[in-house]
């Protein structure tokens, strides 16, 4: 019986813990690995258990949810992980060698699958945080090995922290998957749930946030020390023109007659002349005090706002202290 815990705890269930999404699956219902998150706690003991006590029972229910939180958190960061969209050839829309015309046709082909570095960084924290959650696991396995008589107290005090951690993190990631948050928005969804008032989960919250920003760090160097837009998924707050007209309904030949009158022998001239455009939606909060607004920079002809980088810290990463916050 244990042993059936601890599997469930690492996401598998079998004939004493069964998920009821793979009872629906083996009835006819397809459950795909792309298939949402689920919005309801899944993990059950089988019904036809009837050696265990109602209190042993509630408390293994309440232990096996961990083990539909991880299974769940573990497959949104694989999918957000999952890096088949750069075969689809839509990785290079924003770069400075692909044609306005053919990046009017790649972005048309963006909107049917729209994947997000924004939400991969977050994925990777993730990650981090189910490995500290499975070494506990293995330390609690080791720990019942060793007792002579295993008991759910010590499954229960060795998974203590993370009846704090988990449920948090699962409805995190089920509000970004609902309502398709991702870029700028992802990161102000963050920086809300950063105010917790619970210090592992604010720990494990700014993780989150460290690596979002690494990604906005990384787009901001970019753009302002070498002119490139590195957005493929137009998840920057600094956007191409054509993308804009893409989101409000241009179709793909009155962009193309638009480009068309842009055309010249020079590619690099033609992107500069295709405009971009800035978006408010970018947490503007990530900006510091160091960052000084101005009013007089154009962009295509089109007086818009924009910032001069003068002294630019990121905010202090958790790399020292992470894991070791959730371990006390």
């Amino acid at each position: 019986m244990m042993h059936e815990i601890l599997l469930a705890l690492l996401g598998y269930t079998g004939d004493l813990i069964i998920d009821e999404r793979e009872q629906q699956k083996s009835i006819g219902v397809n459950l795909s690995p792309d298939a949402p998150i689920s919005d309801e706690r899944t993990f059950r003991l089988a019904p036809d258990i009837s050696f265990l006590e109602a209190s042993d029972r509630d408390l293994i229910e309440r232990i096996i949810t961990l083990g539909f939180y991880y299974r769940e958190l573990d497959r949104f960061a694989a999918k957000s992980r999952n890096l088949s969209w750069i075969r689809s050839g839509c990785g290079g829309v924003s770069g400075g060698g692909v044609s306005p015309l053919s990046r009017v046709a790649a972005l048309s082909n963006k909107r049917k699958g729209k994947p997000s570095v924004y939400r991969r960084a977050i994925a990777n924290g993730i990650v981090e945080i189910l490995s500290i959650y499975r070494s506990a696991v293995l330390h609690i396995e080791q720990n019942l090995l060793s007792e002579s008589v295993p008991i759910l107290a010590t499954v229960t005090h060795g998974l203590n922290k993370f009846f704090v951690l988990l449920p948090p993190l699962y409805e995190l990631v089920l509000e970004i998957e609902r309502d398709d948050i991702r870029g700028g928005q992802l990161l102000n969804l963050l920086h809300k749930r950063l105010h917790c008032g619970v210090p592992q989960l604010q720990t494990c919250i700014q993780r989150l946030l460290w690596h979002g920003h690494q990604v906005m760090y990384n787009q901001l160097a970019s753009w302002m020390l070498y002119g490139i837009l590195q957005d493929q998924h137009c998840e920057f707050f600094i956007g191409r023109q054509e993308e804009r007209d893409m989101e409000q309904g241009l179709s793909h030949s009155d962009m193309s007659e638009k480009l068309a009158h842009l055309s010249t022998d020079d590619t690099s001239l033609t992107d500069w002349h295709s405009g971009f455009h800035i978006s408010l939606v970018f947490p503007l909060w990530q900006v510091s005090s160091d960052l000084v607004w101005k009013d007089d920079y154009k962009i295509s002809g089109n007086r818009c706002h924009s910032f001069v980088l003068l002294a630019f810290v990121p905010v202090r990463s958790p790399l020292t202290d992470f894991p070791f916050c959730l371990k006390h």
